[in-house]
C-alpha cells in the first residue's frame, strides 16, 4: 500500500511523465464477493485539473471530492480513501484506464 501511495504522490508532485498524468485511473477494492471502485477522473485533456474522485458502490457512482485549482488534491484524497478501505479489510489494486474527457 505504501508503494502505491508513493506513486500517487509522485504523480501529484509532477515527478512522473505528463502522459501518465493525463490518464484517469482507478482502484478496484474487493472484500469477499463485493467490489468498490475509487476513481480519479481528469476532466480535460492533457491536464490534471479539473479533477474528481468518484466512488462506485453497488453500481452507483458519486463524486466524493473535486478540485479546480489545487494540483494533486484528487490524487491525495483517492490515496487516503483507498488506505481507509484497506484498513476496513478491503483488498485494493490500482487499475489503469485510458480515457479522455472532452
Amino acid at each position: 500500500m505504501k508503494k502505491r501511495v508513493l506513486l500517487v504522490l509522485m504523480g501529484a508532485l509532477g515527478l512522473v511523465s505528463t502522459a501518465q498524468a493525463n490518464t484517469s485511473y482507478a482502484f478496484s477494492c474487493k472484500h469477499f464477493k463485493e467490489e468498490r471502485k475509487v476513481e480519479v477522473v481528469y476532466l480535460q485533456r492533457e491536464s490534471s485539473l479539473p479533477c474528481e474522485v468518484r466512488y462506485t458502490k453497488d453500481e452507483v457512482s458519486e463524486t466524493l471530492w473535486n478540485a479546480n485549482y489545487t494540483k494533486g488534491y484528487c490524487e491525495d484524497k483517492a490515496a487516503e480513501f483507498v488506505e481507509k478501505q484497506e484498513d476496513w479489510g478491503w483488498s485494493c489494486q490500482r487499475v489503469e484506464k485510458n480515457t479522455t474527457a472532452g
